[in-house]
């Protein structure tokens, strides 16, 4: 389980537009009325990295790589849509060192103190902070919850320990107050009808914490489908965050997901329409959702406060079909969801939050 701290929100209903910018690739979401309630500003270029500071840092081809014992990249100053929450995400490699994101924001008065989203390391001591509030905003595990709305944002990567690489940062923005005020957005039945062979995989089958175990066990079921076989209890072992006592850190899979050679970035869709574009693509998606009891029809779990599960296809009637760990046995995996009920309550919960993994990019 992965309880949200975060309130409710609602994305609008728009599919997302990729601009390549100058100083970096940006996915933006609108709502009904085309305003920009959310975007991803992607980093995963040699000219994106290009367009930072770099000291102690060496370029090979697209992947930034210490030099010596520390290096450290600050980014331009990245222009954004009015938000007020932020979700990171990062690909590095650490072969004995770690890696540490700091992110702030430009607010109305001015440039907020940088925010830190704690320690990643693959096989060393790996946290995030806490105590990390104050007049502008606060740092919920893996969110950075501002007060006010900012227009930019800039982050700081540090990578201990030489040869410590990085291939990508990503960076989502909200504003929360956008909310949809028209129905969910209606689907292409063109791409209904098909179901991604994702491997199933219960998290219910290890009694040393597996009910806890979501969202390692949805990372392992795409790291599977992908050519990657990680078992449940590994991959639990690889996210497990210290201070978050659990598994659930967003930023954390994504970056267990990295360290293992694949592209992986946290973002929020606005719509099932959009996520059928990625299974058109073969690709499925980890989305977050939660329910009260009796809110979601056929769910091995009468409730839940934060639930992470494989959308996998969708069925001739565009009911999304899921890989749910929740499933007391990896043969009762495979479920089928009513759609208006599923997408209100993923939209609902948690925005729309989606781990989107894919195979690396060469360079």
């Amino acid at each position: 389980m992965r309880p949200l701290a975060h309130g409710t929100l609602l994305l609008g209903l728009a599919l997302g537009l990729t601009l390549p910018t100058a100083q970096a690739e940006v996915i933006v979401y609108a709502d009904a009325q085309a305003h920009t309630v959310g975007q991803t500003v992607l980093h995963r270029t040699a000219a994106d990295w290009q367009a930072g500071t770099l000291n102690s840092l060496r370029l090979e081809g697209d992947t930034l790589v210490a030099e010596g014992e520390r290096g450290m990249y600050t980014s331009p100053e990245l222009p954004t849509a009015p938000f007020d929450e932020l979700v990171p995400s990062w690909n590095v490699q650490t072969p004995g060192g770690y890696a540490v994101l700091k992110v702030r924001a430009r607010l109305a008065s001015g440039w907020t103190d940088w925010y830190s989203f704690g320690r990643w390391s693959r096989s060393g001591d790996r946290y995030s902070l806490k105590a990390q509030k104050d007049a502008h905003g606060e740092v919920l595990t893996d969110v950075l919850r501002l007060k006010g709305k900012a227009t930019a944002v800039q982050y700081h990567l540090s990578l201990i320990g030489e040869g410590t690489r990085a291939r990508l940062v990503s960076l989502t923005t909200t504003d929360r107050s956008r909310q949809a005020r028209s129905g969910v957005q209606a689907g292409n039945p063109a791409l209904w009808n098909r179901v991604i062979n994702v491997p199933q995989r219960s998290q219910m089958l290890y009694p040393d914490g597996g009910d806890v175990w979501c969202s390692p066990t949805s990372v392992s079921m795409i790291l599977a489908y992908l050519g990657t076989d990680v078992t449940v209890p590994a991959a639990a072992k690889g996210t497990y965050d210290r201070v978050y006592e659990g598994t659930g850190n967003w930023a954390f899979n994504a970056a267990y997901a990295g360290e293992l050679g694949y592209s992986a970035y946290i973002t929020r869709l606005p719509s099932l329409a959009a996520a059928e574009e990625f299974i058109a693509r073969g690709q499925p998606l980890a989305v977050s959702l939660g329910w009260g009891r009796g809110e979601l029809s056929g769910a091995p779990l009468p409730s839940s406060t934060g639930h992470l599960m494989v959308l996998v296809g969708f069925d001739a009637q565009g009911n999304p079909v899921l890989n749910d760990p929740a499933a007391p046995t990896n043969a009762g995996v495979r479920r089928t969801y009513p759609r208006a009920q599923f997408e209100r309550l993923w939209l609902g919960h948690s925005g729309g939050l989606t781990y989107v993994i894919e195979k690396g990019r060469q360079g």
